[in-house]
């Protein structure tokens, strides 16, 4: 499968501490504490160390200590044996988090064995103009910029996080000046880079969607539930629909990430409504494996299946990587069997390789398998 939503894995061994895999992103003693007492509560935990421990063929009690004792040897080995384990035949990296230049994957390529191609996430750049007080004028500027650079070094996709800044709700009529005013306004408020100058987002979010269509590249937009940084409230995709109807928003493939968790029926219907839309389920099949294939169903249920695609949204260790992808895979084959008996097997075949493979290679322009 082409995991088309994914972030670096470590490149050298670490030993594993299966409780850094959380939302919670709080750091300091108390919060490390409290992940660790909640550890052994979370069903996520249960599953993967299960799942793992299957894999590495120990006692679930026992899953670190394999492990480490594994993947100290040879590194990049351990690493490719995930990958193959669990079908990965390519990434779609979003390096940007940890803030990683363009052009800086390769190394993870080498490591995993497979081919990674980039993503160019837009809001590290906005972010750090906006505390540099630089203007509205010269932020579009920049961000023009920036894109062209980062299609030429050969990004397959942009993508937004604004969905953790002002929240999805774009206005699509949104003006430079009101953009300029509002810049101004939050710096004399005082109020944090995160969370400013909204009316300034919203016309960086529409300039995005214009050179998208330009440069032929989709723009990934995080939709749903995040880390504990995220508000809830303002990432539900349907609050995209205004720009979505309007002449930029209509010409460009869009791709509303992590199935838009809990809003996943929205996003099929906004991929069955909107020709341009896409639905890509990742992350809540790491933090909610147990009903995956429910909303995989679900999702199959309202959006085309030549618009859904497939990701992990690993990161941090490379064991989140290949564990949101068998979850995918388990899950896959529980809606197979509860469609068998109102679907073909012609059309369920297709339906598979199009969600796990074929869809990401067409709308990220990936090289074709023979």
């Amino acid at each position: 499968m082409i995991d088309d939503h994914v972030h670096p894995f470590g490149l050298e061994f670490e030993p594993l501490n299966l409780d850094n895999l959380t939302l919670d992103i709080e750091s300091g003693g108390e919060a490390d504490r409290r992940r660790q007492a909640l550890g052994p509560t979370r069903l996520l935990l249960e599953v993967l160390r299960n799942r793992l421990a299957q894999h590495l063929n120990c006692a679930p009690e026992d899953v670190s200590m394999a492990r480490d004792q594994l993947a100290s040897r040879d590194w990049p080995t351990y690493v490719r044996g995930l990958m193959s384990d669990c079908g990965i035949t390519g990434m779609v990296m979003d390096a940007g988090w940890q803030g990683l230049s363009p052009g800086s994957c390769q190394s993870y390529a080498d490591v995993a064995a497979v081919p990674i191609w980039e993503l160019a996430r837009v809001e590290p750049l906005v972010d750090r103009l906006i505390g540099e007080g630089r203007s509205a004028e010269d932020i579009l500027v920049s961000v023009d910029v920036f894109m062209d650079d980062a299609a030429r070094a050969g990004a397959v996709g942009f993508k937004t996080i604004l969905a953790y800044r002002t929240g999805l709700a774009v206005d699509p009529n949104v003006t430079l000046a009101s953009a300029e005013k509002a810049l101004r306004e939050d710096r004399a408020a005082g109020t944090t880079v995160e969370r400013s100058a909204k009316p300034l987002r919203d016309l960086v979010f529409t300039r995005v969607l214009a050179r998208c269509a330009d440069l032929c590249l989709p723009l990934q937009i995080h939709t749903g539930f995040g880390d504990s940084e995220i508000r809830l409230a303002e990432a539900n995709p349907l609050l995209l629909d205004e720009v979505l109807r309007s002449p930029v928003g209509s010409g460009v493939d869009v791709v509303l990430i992590h199935g838009s968790y809990p809003w996943h029926e929205e996003a099929g219907y906004l991929a069955s409504v909107r020709p341009r839309v896409w639905t890509e389920f990742s992350l809540c099949n790491l933090f909610s494996p147990a009903t995956t294939a429910d909303r995989l169903l679900r999702i199959l249920d309202v959006a085309p299946g030549g618009r859904v695609t497939l990701g992990s949204d690993g990161h941090g260790v490379p064991e989140s990587h290949w564990f949101g992808c068998v979850v995918l895979r388990d899950a896959w084959a529980t809606v197979r069997e509860r469609l068998s008996t109102v679907a073909s097997s012609s059309w369920l075949d297709q339906t598979r390789d199009r969600i796990f493979e074929q869809n990401a290679r067409e709308l990220y322009g990936l090289p074709r398998t023979r």
